[in-house]
């Protein structure tokens, strides 16, 4: 018996009003949704055990300095 051939699923652009806010947002240097995240890849690429200062979003952060 054939094997039926896929459903394609239909892809909508976004909205005139999200085409904007992803300018914006990828004009000021943003994580957008659906693409990668440059920072949160080199952050977790890391060891976890590194005792060494790292830079957050342009600020270093010493181990165990993290917001309170």
């Amino acid at each position: 018996m054939p094997v039926p051939a896929p459903v394609p699923v239909q892809v909508h652009p976004d909205p005139p009003i999200y085409q904007a806010l992803y300018s914006l947002w990828a004009s000021q240097g943003r994580t957008l949704p659906g693409r990668r995240d440059p920072e949160w890849a080199r952050l977790a690429a890391g060891p976890v055990w590194a005792d060494r200062t790292v830079r957050v979003s342009g600020v270093l952060v010493a181990p165990g300095g993290g917001a309170r």
